[in-house]
């Protein structure tokens, strides 16, 4: 139940968990041997100007979800958060 974070071996090839991250309109696929947290934070970095983000990021390694379509599976993470992990502020009048 939930999400997996350790990377498989299958023969000679390392399998490592692939998450569909989503926040407002960044969406980015991302496979990685980091937890979905982590997984976050690295996306937020990939964020540019025209991006809008929204109060959560939703991680699933089922495909892109939101606040309509994520489940008990789905990893649901406040921006606040992730913004802190990586270091960021943000400000009252930007607050989601």
């Amino acid at each position: 139940m939930g999400i997996t974070v350790d990377a498989q071996i299958v023969g000679d090839t390392i399998i490592m968990p692939k998450f569909y991250i989503k926040c407002g309109s960044l969406e980015l696929i991302y496979s990685t041997r980091k937890n979905a947290t982590n997984a976050a934070v690295t996306a937020l970095w990939e964020t540019n100007k025209f991006d809008v983000l929204d109060e959560h990021f939703y991680i699933d390694e089922r495909g892109f979800r939101d606040y309509l379509t994520a489940d008990k599976e789905t990893k649901v993470i406040k921006l606040n958060k992730i913004c802190k992990r990586a270091g960021w502020e943000i400000n009252k009048e930007d607050e989601p």
